[in-house]
C-alpha cells in the first residue's frame, strides 16, 4: 500500500509540474554572464581609447581591402584568385603605416596580434574563395570581420564585433550599450559619425567600450535595400534601406589596467 501511495504520489506531483516545465522557453540566451572573462590583454587606462580607436580603424582598413577585390572575389570564372592571406596581410598592413608609426609597444603588440588573426581568418577561406563556378561565396567583409574577431579575442581578450540593426548572425547581438549607441545614431541622422564611448565593467574587469556607426555602401544595397521584405540572394529579407544608413557598429571593447 504504501509503495502503491508513494507511486501515486510521484504520478501526481509529475502530471503538476509538467505545465510549468513546458512553459520555460527553450532556445533562448542564458540570463546573465558576460561574454569574456580572461582579458589576455590589457590597455594602460590612459592608453585605452587611442588603443580602441587604432583597432577600429584597422578593422575597417581590412573590411575595405576585401570589398575593393569583391569583383574579384565574385568572379565564377576565376579559380585561384591570388588572394591569400599574405597578400591580403601586405596590403593591411601598408593601409596602417601612419597607425603603426605612432603605436605604444602595448598598441604594436595588439595590432600584430590582430594582423595574425585577419591573416589566418583568410588563409583558412582559400578553398572557399577558390571555387570556381560559382559567384557568391558567402564571403564579404561582415564576415571577415566576425570570423576574425572570434579568433582575436580568443588569443587577447578583446572584443571586436559588429552588432546589427538587423543582425543575421548570433555573433552580432547587440548587448544594451551597443542597441542604445545605435538607436542614437539612428535619431541622429546620417551624418553623425562620432564614436560613443565609455569606462565601465564587465564582471571585476574595468572596459573600456568604443561604438562607432557602421554606413551602408552602395555594394550592399542587393541584401540590405528595397524593396524591404523581399527574400535577397540568401532568403533573408531585404531591410528597405538606403545607402549612408545605419546597418551596425564597429564595436571594441578593451580591458583596462
Amino acid at each position: 500500500m504504501n509503495v502503491r501511495m508513494s507511486t501515486l504520489v510521484a504520478a501526481v506531483a509529475a502530471a503538476l509540474l509538467a505545465p510549468a516545465m513546458a512553459a520555460e522557453p527553450v532556445g533562448v540566451a542564458a540570463r546573465g554572464g558576460y561574454p569574456e572573462y580572461l582579458f589576455l590583454e590589457k590597455a594602460p587606462r590612459d592608453e585605452a581609447k587611442a588603443t580602441a580607436e587604432k583597432l577600429a580603424r584597422a578593422v575597417i582598413a581590412g573590411r575595405m581591402i576585401i570589398f575593393a577585390y569583391a569583383k574579384k572575389l565574385t568572379d565564377p570564372a576565376i579559380g585561384d584568385k591570388g588572394f591569400t592571406g599574405e597578400f591580403f596581410l601586405e596590403q593591411w598592413r601598408n593601409s596602417l603605416q601612419g597607425e603603426l608609426l605612432d603605436a605604444t609597444p602595448s598598441q604594436k603588440r595588439i595590432l600584430e596580434k590582430l594582423f595574425w588573426a585577419g591573416k589566418q581568418v583568410i588563409d583558412n577561406n582559400q578553398d572557399r574563395l577558390n571555387v570556381k563556378g560559382i559567384a557568391w561565396k558567402h564571403f564579404l567583409p561582415a564576415k571577415w570581420e566576425r570570423e576574425m574577431g572570434q579568433v582575436f579575442t580568443a588569443r587577447t581578450g578583446i572584443i571586436i564585433k559588429q552588432p546589427g540593426r538587423a543582425y543575421r548572425s548570433p555573433v552580432n547581438v547587440p548587448d544594451e550599450l551597443e542597441r542604445s549607441a545605435m538607436q542614437k545614431y539612428i535619431d541622429a541622422g546620417r551624418d553623425e559619425m562620432r564614436p560613443q564611448t565609455a569606462f565601465t565593467t564587465m564582471g571585476k574587469q574595468a572596459v573600456y567600450r568604443h561604438m562607432e556607426p557602421i554606413r551602408l555602401l552602395d555594394p550592399c544595397l542587393p541584401c540590405h535595400g528595397k524593396p524591404k521584405g523581399e527574400p535577397d540572394m540568401l532568403g533573408f529579407e531585404k531591410d528597405g534601406l538606403e545607402t549612408g544608413d545605419l546597418i551596425g557598429l564597429m564595436s571594441v571593447t578593451v580591458a583596462v589596467e
